[in-house]
């Protein structure tokens, strides 16, 4: 193997790790519950993975969240597309990033849905530029999902709820 490919292989482990999960969950869930000043849904939390995650999506995402979901979806609808399939393989990955957000008492679930007991550091660009992009991108799917009934974001997304 090159180094290329050691350096892929553990960039892939590390976007991965339940714990990198866990932080990507907590931000957004964090910033859903500051802007709607109530819990996030649980079944949103299967959402914020497969957008943050994926380099193509994440990068696709607008800078600001004056674009709505909907809208962002009509523009993609490349990525419209492949989003049921992309959150259907990850899952798994979302529910022991749950588990392990919870464990670590980063996200609590309540009867109204997710909350976020103490807001998570800022993510810094020292260990790399895709950690604090990945933080900004779940900082935004969490505005979105605060605004977007769970029901009509998985329906605009093509997945069934």
């Amino acid at each position: 193997m090159t180094t290329d490919s050691h350096r892929n292989v553990s960039e892939v482990q590390a976007l991965f790790n339940p714990a990198f999960g866990a932080y990507l969950l907590a931000s957004a869930v964090n910033t859903a519950t500051k802007k709607a000043d109530r819990p996030l849904p649980w079944p949103s939390a299967f959402l914020i993975l497969p957008l943050v995650l994926p380099a193509d999506t994440r990068d696709s995402l607008p800078g600001k969240s004056t674009v709505t979901l909907t809208a962002w979806a009509h523009e993609n609808p490349r990525l419209q597309a492949a989003f049921a399939e992309r959150a259907a393989a990850l899952t798994d990955y979302t529910r022991t990033s749950l588990r392990t957000a919870m464990r670590h008492r980063a996200i609590d679930v309540t009867p109204g849905g997710l909350v976020c007991p103490r807001t998570p550091k800022p993510a810094s660009a020292a260990p790399g530029e895709e950690v604090a992009d990945c933080a900004r991108a779940a900082a935004l799917v969490g505005r979105w999902l605060a605004v977007t009934d769970p029901t009509r974001a998985f329906t605009t997304l093509g997945v069934r709820p």
